[in-house]
């Protein structure tokens, strides 16, 4: 049998559907005469309503509100499937919304969020973006991934990720290193993972055998191609993302080149499946998931909380 919707229980009862809602929050203005007919088509039909969505009619703020950058990172899926999993044993739903990188977006998704008389915010932070008028908010709010100076953030160590994977690389005889990331405008993706690999050549004293593009595979395809069609003479290849060295493996594949290995971060399983040799940094997603999820929660209730810098591991 269909399960029943509100709407259906308005139809049955000859009334509309915001009268329904007002029978079920129990508001004083409906008729005795209207509630108990209302009543009566909910019983009848053992009418349960949306948990969610009687959370957010009744303002009981057991609702948090996640923006992330783009659906389709895996890393941030993982994160969210773990705050997703810390919120329900609380009794909390969410609400996912995409900012696509977009300050403009961002405000948009605040400003609906608002409206819905959400409890608090976890936001993935991007170090491009301008988040100085989320201040006045009077809501709990999260940052995660990224460091964002007046809000609790739970950041990841990306000097450091990039930092281990060349101290691995050394120890291991490495010699000829090249780095493939993105635009420096992005504070800690693009400037913080790359400064990593520029100290390491100044100390070092190697050529800088950098370049950069965006988080998409055909970007690391292109640019581990200009690479070799500039002759250099690597070894191997240092990556900001597992999404760029997938590119890269790929055009060594096609090309056959056997005898550069290809590191990254974020413990993708896909090319981690795909292939043996590759070496990324993990940086625990399931963790941060967890630990976003009762930061937000003991925000909520007041609690003192303080930033938290997740660092990476190296994964074989």
């Amino acid at each position: 049998m269909k399960k029943l919707t509100i709407i259906d229980i308005a139809r049955l009862a000859g009334v509309g559907k915001s009268t329904v809602s007002r029978v079920i929050n129990n508001d004083k203005k409906v008729s005795q005469e209207t509630k108990e007919r209302v009543l009566e088509v909910i019983k009848e039909n053992n009418y349960k309503p949306s948990q969610s969505a009687q959370n957010m009619r009744l303002k009981k703020n057991k609702v948090i509100g996640i923006i992330n950058t783009r659906l389709e990172s895996k890393s941030e899926t993982k994160v969210i499937k773990n705050i997703l999993n810390t919120l329900y044993e609380d009794n909390y739903d969410a609400i996912i919304l995409e900012s696509l990188f977009s300050q403009e977006k961002t405000v948009e998704h605040i400003e609906v969020l608002k409206n819905k008389n959400i409890a608090g915010i976890i936001i993935f932070a991007i170090s491009t973006l301008e988040y100085n008028f989320l201040k006045k908010l009077k809501i709990p709010i999260i940052m995660v991934a990224k460091k964002v100076e007046g809000f609790t953030s739970i950041a990841y160590d990306d000097y450091g990720a990039i930092k281990c994977i060349l101290n691995y690389l050394i120890k291991n005889k490495y010699k000829n290193i090249a780095y493939i990331g993105v635009d420096n405008k992005d504070i800690t993706t693009g400037f913080q993972r790359y400064s990593a690999y520029r100290d390491y050549t100044i100390k070092y004293n190697k050529e800088n055998i950098s370049y950069f593009g965006d988080f998409s595979y055909n970007s690391g395809y292109n640019l581990a191609k200009q690479l070799f069609l500039e002759e250099k003479q690597v070894d191997s290849i240092v990556c900001a993302s597992d999404s760029i060295a997938l590119g890269v493996k790929k055009y060594l594949d096609k090309h056959q080149i056997k005898k550069v290995i290809v590191t990254g971060v974020g413990n993708d399983p896909l090319i981690k499946f795909l292939y043996d040799d590759y070496i990324s940094i993990s940086f625990g997603y399931d963790t941060v998931g967890k630990l976003a999820g009762e930061a937000i929660l003991d925000k909520i209730k007041k609690k003192d909380i303080k930033d938290i810098i997740i660092d990476g591991n190296i994964t074989l």
